[in-house]
Order: structure tokens, then C-alpha cells, then sequence
């Protein structure tokens, strides 16, 4: 890997660690003002709501963006919205204001996603190898900084300062700033200058951007990552809320309350064993169609939520049976990480028929995953105001039956569409004959690796 790469790496661990810690204290603000009012799901779900509707709809902005006026420059934005929504945050406790710094915050995001993982895609797009690598990387950092160091220092911080620990976290976004600043050199991209003087150049771009949204592997794909995000989204926030006890069912033992610094340490430590699963995937990621890792993925899904119940309700009677408990959800959350370097790997190989529009197309990671957020915050919002912890698990076989259904459906349909070389890829994803034959990979005594993926 080289120093762009590496930089770009640090840089959105630094911003997801960042993008951790003001969620994670914004969840434990909003337990404080709603604890004896009983609104806390609700302002959650509202607050959740905005933060991802605006990431998804500037995802498709800013990756539009990224591809006319360079990468670069989009990254740099992430950081700056980041740190001036977190300044804001700490300087009030209205809810309307509270959301407006939401919005900014998603604006964040929506402008590093797309940008970042449309530089990746450029960077690794003759080497599979590579790319298997860096997504696992950028899988790993991202969700290590989202899960594990972000929600730590969320829980510390704001049991040793309380709100202005919010200003402190705008170290961290200056941080990331300077790393994309001075440590990441743009891909060079030869039709950047013809885009920007053109007068057609945004109508065309739209319109390539509304064809790749129409695609059919992108259309076919967008169900299961849209149930893998939303079912996320509904642990990570209203999970963490009734978890601190902003609703106490002594019936239910997950409901029973106790401090964000435990909070914040349990998910570094389920964080910890889920980058373990995301550097393990990323090594065999090239012998696998990704199909086969999402189906893995998803019924790894389906072993968590059956112990995830089971521990609601027998986790109080005894510690043994709580260890079993705790045992399989190591080895679920270990295998089920391969769902997300799959997801976004298949993107990128996508992006091979795309190749002057990926910053837009990889957007589509952020769409769906604002989308998915979207559902969750709205679902959430529900299903934990109605039973709980059990609410959210209902939520959760719901959200399965749809993403493992359409998983289903797209491995019917897939063909070996996406495991194909580039030519066959282009040729299959925008419906156009592909001008010359697709080259075909030498064997030699044997079967090839393409093959004995495509077998998989």
C-alpha cells in the first residue's frame, strides 16, 4: 500500500472515532433530559433520523462532486463539517438545535464516504488482491473507530466532563483534516478538466448517476444491505439507549440500567472481536463470490438475534449460562463480520463499469447505509417504545426475513456477473455490448482461482 493509501486509512479512523464519540454522548445527553419523561425513543429516533437522512441524500452530492471537482477536496469537507456540528453540540441542550447539528454531522459523512471509497476503488482497481485488502482495512478501521475506540472514549469522556467533553472531540475532526490535507494525493483523472468547463457536465453526470441507481445488480443488491444496516442501526442507537436504562423492565435483564463507561468498554470489546472476523475475512476474500460471504454473514445475523433473546430472559439465572450465552455471540458477531468487506467489495468490483463515475457510485454504500439508518430510526423508535429489547429483536427477524429473501435472489440471478473479469463486469452492469472479446483466464492444470470462486 502506499502513503495516500495509508494516510486515507488513519484519516477515517481518526474521523470515525470522532463520529463515535459525538453520537455515542449525543445518546447519553438525550437520557439525561428525557429519563423522567419517558420521550427519550422518540427524540432518538428523531435526532438518528436526520443525522442519516442527510448523509444519504449528500451522498449522492457529494460523490457526484468528488468525480468533477477531484476526491481530495470532498474528503477534506468530512472533517470540517464534523468538527463545526460537534462545537455546536456542546453549546446546547434544544432539541431543535440538537438536530440541526445532526444534519451536520451527517453532511460529514456524506461528504468522506463517497469520496474516500471512490479514491479506493481507483487505487486498487487492477489488483483484487489489494482491494481485498484495503476494504477489509477500511471495514476494519472504520468500524474499530464506530465501535470499539469511538463508544470507549464516548463513555469515559462523558462520565468525566459531561457536555464539554464535546468540545474536546473537535481535536479529533483537526486531526483527520490534516491527514487528508497533507497526506493523500489525488488520483490523477483526465477528464476532471473537460467536466468542469462544460455546460452539459451536471445534466450528464445526473444522468449517469440515475442510470447506475437503475442498475439491476445494484437494484438487486440494495434490499440486503439495506436490512444488514438498518438492523445495525437499530442496536447501535435505540439498543444503547435502553441498555443505560432510559427504560426499566426488570422482566427483561438487558433492560436493567447501567453506566455509559460500560456501555462504552462492552462495545470496544465486541468491536475488537469484530475486526478480528474482518481481517480473517479479508485474507480469503478473493476465493469467495461475494454472495456466498453476505449468506454467511446473514445467518450469523440470525445466531446473534437467537441469543440475543435468550439473554433477556435467561441471562439473569446464571452465570454459566450467561458465559454460553456470551460465547456464542463471540463466535456470531467473529463470522458475521464478513458481511461488510463483501458488501462493499461488491461495490467496488461494480464500479469497474463505471470507472469515471466511482466516487458516485460507491455513494451508493452511503445511501444505503443512511436508508438503512433511516428504517431503523424510524422501526427503533417503535418496536423499543412498544416491548423493549424484545421490540428491537422483533424488528430484527422482520428486517432478516426481507435482506436474506432478496440475498436469495440476487444469488439466483447473479451468474457469475460480478466474478467475472472487468470486461464481462462493464458489459454486464450497464447493458452494453463490451467492443472486443472478454479475455479469458488462463488454467493451468486445473481449475483457477475465478473458477473456484465462482464454485463457491
Amino acid at each position: 500500500m502506499n502513503r495516500s493509501i495509508t494516510s486515507m486509512l488513519v484519516a477515517t479512523f481518526v474521523l470515525r472515532v470522532s463520529t463515535a464519540i459525538t453520537g455515542g454522548m449525543l445518546v447519553y445527553l438525550v437520557d439525561d433530559l428525557t429519563r423522567h419523561h419517558g420521550h427519550g425513543p422518540a427524540i432518538l429516533s428523531f435526532l438518528t433520523g436526520g443525522f442519516y437522512a442527510t448523509e444519504l441524500t449528500g451522498a449522492i452530492v457529494f460523490g457526484i462532486l468528488a468525480d468533477r471537482y477531484g476526491r481530495k477536496v470532498i474528503m477534506i469537507l468530512g472533517p470540517l463539517f464534523g468538527s463545526i456540528a460537534v462545537f455546536m453540540t456542546g453549546l446546547t441542550t434544544h432539541v431543535p438545535v440538537l438536530f440541526v447539528t445532526r444534519l451536520l454531522e451527517g453532511s460529514s459523512t456524506a461528504a468522506s464516504i463517497p469520496s474516500t471509497l471512490g479514491f479506493i476503488a481507483a487505487e486498487t482497481a487492477h489488483d483484487e488482491k489489494l482491494r481485498g485488502r484495503v476494504v477489509s482495512l477500511f471495514e476494519l478501521v472504520s468500524l474499530g473507530g464506530m465501535l470499539a475506540v469511538g463508544p470507549a472514549l464516548a463513555g469515559l469522556l462523558w462520565d468525566a466532563y459531561g457536555r464539554p467533553a464535546f468540545f474536546l472531540n473537535c481535536g479529533f475532526y483537526l486531526v483527520a483534516l490534516a491527514l487528508y490535507a497533507y497526506g493523500v494525493s489525488e488520483v490523477p483523472r483526465a477528464r476532471q478538466g473537460d467536466l468542469a468547463g462544460s455546460p452539459d457536465a451536471a445534466p450528464a453526470t445526473l444522468a449517469r448517476y440515475l442510470r447506475m441507481v437503475r442498475n439491476r445488480k445494484v437494484l438487486l443488491f440494495a434490499p440486503t444491505w439495506l436490512a444488514i444496516n438498518a438492523i445495525l442501526g437499530l442496536w447501535a442507537g435505540q439498543g444503547v439507549l435502553l441498555i443505560k436504562g432510559n427504560m426499566v423492565d426488570s422482566s427483561q435483564f438487558l433492560m436493567r440500567g447501567i453506566s455509559a463507561t460500560a456501555i462504552g468498554l462492552g462495545a470496544a470489546a465486541l468491536a475488537v472481536i469484530f475486526g478480528a472476523g474482518i481481517l480473517f475475512w479479508g485474507t480469503v476474500y478473493a476465493r469467495f463470490r461475494r454472495t456466498t460471504l453476505l449468506l454467511i454473514g446473514t445467518g450469523a445475523f440470525v445466531a446473534m438475534t437467537i441469543d440475543i433473546l435468550a439473554v433477556n430472559h435467561l441471562g439473569g439465572s446464571s452465570n454459566v449460562l450467561l458465559a454460553a450465552f456470551g460465547l456464542v455471540a463471540v463466535v456470531a458477531l467473529f463470522v458475521m463480520s464478513g458481511a461488510t468487506p463483501a458488501a462493499l467489495g461488491l461495490l467496488a468490483d461494480v464500479s469497474e463499469g463505471f470507472e469515471e463515475d466511482r466516487s458516485a457510485l460507491m455513494g451508493l454504500y452511503s445511501v444505503f447505509l443512511g436508508l438503512g439508518q433511516v428504517i431503523a430510526a424510524v422501526i427503533g423508535g417503535i418496536a423499543a417504545s412498544w416491548k423493549g429489547i424484545d421490540g428491537l429483536v422483533v424488528a430484527t427477524v422482520g428486517l432478516l426475513a426481507v435482506g436474506t429473501a432478496a440475498l436469495l435472489n440476487l444469488r439466483k440471478n447473479e451468474s457469475g456477473m460480478l466474478d467475472g473479469p472487468t470486461a464481462g463486469l462493464k458489459s454486464a452492469l450497464t447493458g452494453e455490448a463490451f467492443r472486443g472479446p472478454v479475455p479469458t483466464p488462463p488454467r493451468t492444470g486445473g481449475s483457477s482461482r475465478a473458477s473456484a470462486r465462482e464454485d463457491r
